[in-house]
């Protein structure tokens, strides 16, 4: 589970157990304070904008408002079939009580919740040279497995630059020995863009046309001439 202070993922520190168990507290709070507004969001004051479309001092509780509503239309079908009014304190006296719990509660976690962000904060701070430390370590461990893992990525590239020549070489009895088309140097890792092959091992149209196989303006890449032809003509370095 990601421990998350103030945007920033501290998941990959050792925090001390202090620490730990205030940032516990605190996502219980911060828990309790989203679950507690969610259930209770008709409690909350709707403000209204006036005709520029500026907030207002002037609010409404939807719950109350909703309340209000239901008690209007009980009153008039009370009137129409002549049975006494229903008493309006008492009908509206529930969701008054909710709505001034509301307005007590949900601003006491909210203080709760910045107190608590406030003590992490506080104890992060303390431990900012040891996280300080953690951190080089951590960066000096990562440029080890990122140089390593270069050195074989390169190692990698070569190899498949050497089979793809192979590759050509025979293709095209040594008149292509590296890919042709597409702007393709002859720079080292090349080969990787340009081999791409069918999943029942087939070289794709598109590679073929990458590698110099084929060129989309003559249907081919290669020269009119015979396989033995070409090789007996290949120079002793060559190189396309």
């Amino acid at each position: 589970m990601p421990i998350i202070h103030r945007g920033f993922d501290l998941s990959a520190f050792q925090l001390s157990d202090e620490t730990l168990e205030l940032i516990r507290k605190r996502d219980e709070l911060e828990e309790r304070h989203r679950e507690y507004r969610m259930v209770n969001a008709d409690c909350a004051r709707q403000y209204i904008d006036d005709s520029h479309g500026r907030t207002t001092r002037d609010y409404y509780v939807p719950a109350l408002r909703k309340a209000d509503k239901e008690l209007r239309e009980q009153e008039m079908q009370a009137v129409a079939d002549g049975r006494p009014l229903p008493d309006r304190d008492e009908y509206l006296a529930e969701v008054r009580s909710r709505g001034k719990e509301y307005e007590r509660v949900e601003p006491a976690l909210a203080r709760a919740v910045e107190q608590a962000e406030s003590a992490v904060t506080d104890a992060i701070a303390k431990e900012l040279p040891e996280l300080a430390r953690q951190g080089f370590e951590q960066s000096e461990r990562a440029l080890k497995q990122y140089r390593a893992a270069i050195t074989k990525a390169e190692a990698a590239r070569a190899q498949l630059a050497g089979s793809v020549s192979r590759f050509l070489w025979a293709t095209t009895a040594g008149e292509l020995t590296r890919p042709k088309w597409r702007g393709f140097s002859g720079a080292l890792g090349e080969e990787v863009n340009a081999w791409r092959t069918t999943s029942d091992g087939r070289l794709t149209f598109e590679s073929a046309k990458d590698l110099g196989l084929i060129d989309p303006y003559r249907g081919n890449g290669l020269s009119s001439e015979t396989s033995s032809q070409r090789l007996r003509k290949m120079p002793s370095d060559n190189r396309c």
